[in-house]
């Protein structure tokens, strides 16, 4: 994790702000298709001997009964033919429609791709056909949402769906060909585990499955995740090793492999159950829908009782950040290959297999020992991973991972890169190049020595929640791929964020360009997404602001984070480097709120324009409190204690004002996900405890690592350490000095209030969420801070 700090902090070049985007091959955006029709005069046919089409025809029939609510719905309600009804809408591959394609009046896109996909009306005899077909069940799917989209101004999110009210469905004029550029798209980082999806019952994750769904990916990694520890407790009762609860780490940290065993412990079999029956669950639907699953590792971490049980195998030890050093097989011993078998044959008896599995590398993990054992094992874990692959199954995939490349330059030279994989047909392994946005190792590789490979998307490390990301930038990114004769073998994309639901804007156009990056153009994916997230009405005024958020947040790279997310009193020149630049951006975000307030009459119902005035007017405070933050800094160093008070007082009622923004909605709460945590299968007695713990002090590794903007967060944690630090340099102003008098006392008072704050922690919110007082709170704070520049 230090590593990532690192690399999120020294890769934060700045874009210029307002680059051109690049040009388009697309076809048209907006769609106006002629006259709808009305959802009685409307029979949907769809093909149940399929089962990710009869869910695309269910989800048809449900979001044109959303749309027009209200309506007699007896026409899209009917399951038996109606021949009355002047328009049929045929849902994947049903007898009609091959009767279509047959007669040459639709194109089988499956000769095209096998996830290319059409949907097209068909004007015969007096009735409109409108066919909606994929290559494959999941195209299906991807059709009848890009028709939701694209012609009924649907848009789908993280944070939710937006369906607009329609008296009519379009019908006549549809025409949609859609095909991707990347073959595989993939989603879901295990970090998620930690710093997204650590509580979420079966409901939250149907949510982001349903998400991905929309977003057109077609695979789902699960590499570490809970539910490995099932698999893993009877794989070690086959070998003869009883592992005590105690021994386990404890949710949620126990989810990746390095850290398997003793942090937070004990891990019941209530946990373990419940996690097995929900990843189970999770496995199930996205395979009814068409999307493969990626099988985890073989790692080789051992439990600390193997050692008494298996005394002669060959281990070595290894690290990760600066937790106690574990020990793991080392790949060439009999017993890696053994346990490795033992563990994918009962995984995949419980979960299944589409033929993918991830290789082990260690990732970001420090190997103990001299340079001979690094090159040992670093060459010799992929090949001895796939070779168990290999024999549990023949047809199986190996996904490597090349961040460990990146965070480990000073062993994998060119030649021990070439090594590793050697011996590994090319056509069975896929290289993820995790972090090609920012540093593309297929070029240090020579493409990876011409095996396929995915352009990965590091977009959100745990903390970079706050607005960010420059589009412009991405898109040429994944375009110079795309125009690369020498990146022919990168067939897929992975978006392998670590924390979800934020920059939403910025995210849909990162899913869109992984799709087919040739279909999408920034100009006219600015104005559909207006259209798709606010409705038609509301467009323009949320143009200007999404204008204004390209011309600053979403124009440039720069990553810094809200100042008081961190403990205050670093390095007063790299501040002022960080926030004068951010001071940039503080009269877009007022113009951005202006143009999203112009809106709020129409709006102020919908969750996603609250939540999106919500986090632009969070923005705005947060560089306005950098911005100011300096100039109490530099008032203290000039010791002018009245220009201190002032900027004191602007800076407490900044942090005031951002409090109250999270006050008003709990989408912003951790209460909520405590009060679930509590009630998961086998959650442990201080659940509460490693929920505050995870998003701050990390069971002591990585603080603020997972920091963001939480109601309780801010209120009980930032906030008084803000005031400590006021209070700090208020006290060396009173002595006339210019510096911090007392810095190891300002860390101790920042020690307690963490402390205390992870292990006491805080009332939970027991109040009604008031959203829709987002709108006033907003209008306050900007006449409020209309002078704090």
């Amino acid at each position: 994790m230090r590593r990532r700090n690192f690399l999120a902090s020294a890769l934060s070049p700045l874009v210029a702000n307002g680059a051109s985007a690049w040009a388009a091959l697309a076809g048209p955006q907006a769609a106006h298709p002629g006259e709808g029709i009305r959802l009685r005069d409307l029979y949907i046919e769809g093909n149940h001997n399929d089962s990710a089409e009869d869910v695309a025809t269910a989800e048809l029939r449900d979001f044109l009964r959303r749309m027009t609510s209200g309506q007699s719905e007896a026409g899209a309600a009917e399951e038996s033919p109606n021949d009355r009804a002047p328009v049929h809408f045929l849902v994947g591959r049903t007898p009609a429609t091959e009767q279509l394609i047959a007669a040459g009046k639709i194109a089988d896109p499956a000769k095209r791709n096998p996830e290319a996909y059409i949907v097209v009306a068909v004007e015969d005899g007096g009735k409109t056909t409108v066919a909606f077909l994929g290559g494959t069940g999941i195209a299906t799917l991807y059709a009848v949402y890009h028709y939701l989209e694209q012609y009924c101004g649907c848009g789908f999110y993280w944070d939710g769906d937006h369906v607009p009210r329609r008296a009519t469905i379009p019908a006549k004029g549809v025409d949609v060909a859609a095909h991707p550029y990347f073959r595989e798209r993939m989603f879901l980082n295990l970090p998620l585990y930690w710093y997204s999806a650590p509580w979420w019952e079966w409901k939250d994750w149907k949510q982001y499955l349903d998400w991905a769904l929309k977003a057109r990916f077609n695979i789902l990694s699960l590499w570490d995740t809970p539910g490995e520890d099932v698999v893993w407790k009877k794989v070690w009762n086959k070998f003869g090793v009883e592992i005590a609860d105690s021994s386990w780490s404890g949710p949620p940290y126990e989810i990746f492999a390095p850290i398997k065993y003793g942090v937070r412990g004990p891990l019941t079999d209530a946990w373990r159950e419940g996690q097995s029956e929900l990843t189970q669950k999770i496995i199930l639907y996205v395979r009814e829908r068409g999307m493969r699953a990626v099988n985890p590792a073989v790692p080789g971490v051992v439990p600390p009782e193997f050692a008494a049980a298996h005394p002669e195998s060959r281990t070595f030890e290894l690290f990760w950040n600066s937790l106690p050093k574990r020990q793991y097989l080392h790949p060439l011993s009999p017993e890696y290959h053994d346990v490795g078998k033992a563990f994918l044959e009962e995984y995949n008896e419980i979960y299944g297999s589409d033929h993918l599995y991830w290789l082990e590398n260690y990732l970001e993990c420090d190997i103990v020992g001299p340079q001979e054992l690094q090159t040992e094992v670093r060459s010799e874990i992929q090949r001895a991973n796939f070779k168990v692959v290999d024999e549990v199954d023949p047809k199986g995939v190996g996904m490597f991972s090349a961040w460990t490349y990146l965070v480990a330059p000073q062993f994998w030279t060119p030649q021990l890169m070439h090594q590793s994989l050697e011996g590994i047909p090319q056509d069975r392994v896929r290289v993820i190049d995790q972090f090609a946005e920012m540093i593309p190792e297929h070029k240090r590789t020579n493409y990876f020595d011409g095996r396929p490979w995915y352009f990965g998307a590091v977009y959100a490390f745990g903390g970079l929640t706050q607005m960010h990301g420059s589009l412009p930038f991405i898109a040429r990114q994944v375009h110079e791929v795309m125009d690369d004769p020498k990146a022919s073998q990168c067939v897929g994309f992975y978006p392998n964020e670590e924390t979800i639901r934020h920059n939403y804007f910025y995210y849909d156009f990162l899913c869109r360009l992984g799709w087919n990056p040739r279909e999408v153009e920034l100009s006219s994916y600015t104005q559909d997404y207006a259209r798709q997230r606010y409705g038609e009405s509301a467009a323009p005024s949320m143009v200007g602001m999404l204008q204004e958020l390209l011309t600053s947040v979403y124009g440039s790279d720069d990553q810094t984070q809200p100042a008081y997310w961190h403990r205050l009193g670093r390095t007063p020149g790299n501040l002022h480097m960080m926030e004068t630049y951010r001071a940039r951006f503080i009269p877009h975000l007022r113009r951005a709120l202006e143009h999203a307030l112009e809106a709020a009459p129409t709006l102020q119902t919908s969750a996603l324009y609250r939540h999106d005035l919500n986090d632009v007017a969070r923005q705005y405070l947060a560089d306005l409190f950098g911005s100011h933050l300096i100039k109490l800094q530099g008032a203290h160093e000039d010791l002018d204690k009245a220009a201190f008070e002032r900027e004191a007082i602007l800076l407490e009622a900044l942090m005031s004002s951002i409090e109250e923004l999270l006050s008003h909605d709990d989408f912003y709460w951790i209460s909520p996900w405590i009060r679930q945590a509590r009630t998961l299968p086998g959650a442990p007695a201080d659940v509460d405890v490693r929920a505050r713990d995870i998003l701050t002090l990390w069971a002591g590794v990585i603080r603020d690592y997972a920091c963001r903007d939480y109601y309780e967060l801010v209120q009980t944690y930032y906030r008084p350490r803000v005031i400590a630090y006021i209070a700090a340099l208020r006290d060396s102003l009173a002595m006339d000095q210019r510096r911090l008098y007392d810095a190891p006392a300002l860390e101790r008072q920042y020690d307690a209030i963490e402390t205390k704050w992870v292990n006491e922690g805080f009332a939970l919110v027991n109040r009604r969420p008031d959203p829709e007082a987002v709108v006033p709170t907003v209008k306050k704070l900007l006449a409020r801070f209309a002078e704090a520049v």
